[in-house]
């Protein structure tokens, strides 16, 4: 989020699309030529910043809320129970405003959870002890079971797997997720501020480092058969010079990611100042931030203008990965697309079969001083994606008019909308259908 989730008024900030307007001259692949219309079916509302929504493995159609400020909500039979499943709210750090980043970022469940009921969760807590000193806070992959035979978990069962200090309050990541390969993925912003260049960041940045820290990283760890956790022997820097936990890097606040059906990681990477971006994540990729925002070069001295050339290769002359889909950002640009890219997934339900195969992305505002959040269908084909605004029939003027904070996806392919209005206690999740 800073995804930068500077959100304007009461949340507003970088990254995606409006509706009618065709292909422009820097060819980003917009398509508006489509007539591709949902409805937004409300699942639950009165929460107040709903981030995730995801169903164990257990065949119980169960759907968990993780709203930010530290509790997670099931919704069982159509209804939301009152008891939350897990409250951590104590454990957070205090988030300071509603554009605050911090808090309750990510939920996973183990790919065996109906046998073992384990969970892992991604959270922002109070410095660590040992953290360097004026820096922000600790982000923790933490592991919880289950009270078995309930829809509790067992709070005291807190196991910390993971923490990293982090030097400002924004840029935190806080994607989770196992992978079609049995590993947990994590998202890992570049550690917040500006450029990528302010107190905590190394040298060149923290996106493009991997042997200071494991900031602006997409990391995978193997939570089996290990007291803390081990590495899957095919990550892309064991035995190199390198943190073993890091996948992928070069990346400036990946916010949220999913697997599609090819069992590749699809991330949306919020951009500062000009572009926003979609990436397919390649193991040991680099993807450019901060010699690149998107497809373009970034200059940290003038952030505001690309420059016109830079380097295309990193130190160690690892080729810079370009988005599969790139915007302008509606803050810089008067004909771009939104602000803050809030990644999605793949659907795969039944609901709408127009949608079927498709990458559903969202932006966080279209107009940077209102809520004005907006859905997006991409094909996933090619290296450049065309993808088109999807159309909401059930809102007035076929807008959404909320911001968007999220996706969720159920065990049958189905995907969620996450949504907030502003006012406190506006959060809503919504089901994409036809």
């Amino acid at each position: 989020m800073n995804l930068k989730f500077r959100f304007y008024s009461i949340l507003c900030i970088s990254a995606l699309l409006v509706i009618g307007i065709s292909c422009d001259d820097d060819n980003d692949g917009t398509d508006m030529t489509g007539d591709n219309a949902i409805t937004l079916d409300l699942v639950t509302d009165g929460l107040s910043s709903p981030l995730v929504v995801v169903t164990p493995p257990d065949n119980s159609d169960r759907l968990f809320i993780v709203d930010q400020g530290g509790q997670i909500y099931i919704v069982k039979d159509d209804e939301r129970l009152q008891q939350p499943f897990l409250d951590i709210s104590d454990k957070i750090v205090p988030r300071e405003s509603p554009q605050d980043e911090r808090g309750l970022l990510g939920l996973a469940f183990h790919p065996e959870f109906e046998n073992n009921g384990r969970f892992f969760v991604f959270y922002s807590g109070p410095l660590s002890a040992n953290g360097p000193a004026g820096w922000d806070h600790t982000n923790y992959v933490a592991e919880y079971s289950v009270m078995p035979g309930s829809d509790e978990a067992n709070e005291p069962s807190e196991r910390i797997i993971l923490s990293m200090d982090h030097p400002q309050a924004n840029h935190n990541g806080g994607m989770i997720a196992f992978g079609p390969d049995g590993y947990l993925y994590i998202s890992v912003g570049d550690g917040g501020g500006a450029n990528d260049t302010d107190e905590g960041h190394v040298a060149g940045g923290n996106g493009q480092d991997i042997t200071d820290n494991l900031l602006g990283s997409i990391l995978r760890i193997d939570v089996d058969n290990t007291e803390d956790y081990g590495i899957p022997a095919d990550n892309p820097f064991v035995n190199v010079d390198g943190f073993d936990e890091i996948f992928a890097f070069g990346l400036r606040n990946p916010y949220r990611f999913c697997f599609d059906p090819e069992g590749r990681v699809i991330v949306a990477d919020a951009g500062q100042e000009l572009y926003e971006e979609i990436n397919v994540i390649e193991k040991g990729g680099n993807y450019g931030w901060n010699i690149k925002e998107g497809a373009h070069c970034f200059d940290h001295n003038n952030p505001d203008t690309s420059p016109s050339s830079c380097a295309n290769e990193d130190a160690n002359g690892n080729q810079l990965r370009d988005p599969v889909i790139e915007f302008k950002n509606s803050r810089s640009f008067s004909d771009g697309l939104g602000n803050v890219s809030i990644g999605g997934f793949v659907y795969q339900g039944d609901d709408d079969s127009d949608l079927n195969g498709k990458y559903i992305f969202g932006v966080l505002t279209q107009n940077p001083n209102g809520m004005d959040g907006a859905v997006f269908a991409a094909d996933r084909n090619g290296t450049t994606w065309n993808y088109e605004k999807l159309s909401i029939t059930n809102k007035a003027n076929n807008e959404l008019d909320e911001y968007i904070l999220g996706f969720g996806q159920d065990n049958s392919g189905e995907v969620y909308v996450l949504t907030k209005a502003g006012a406190e206690n506006s959060g809503k999740v919504y089901k994409i259908n036809e």
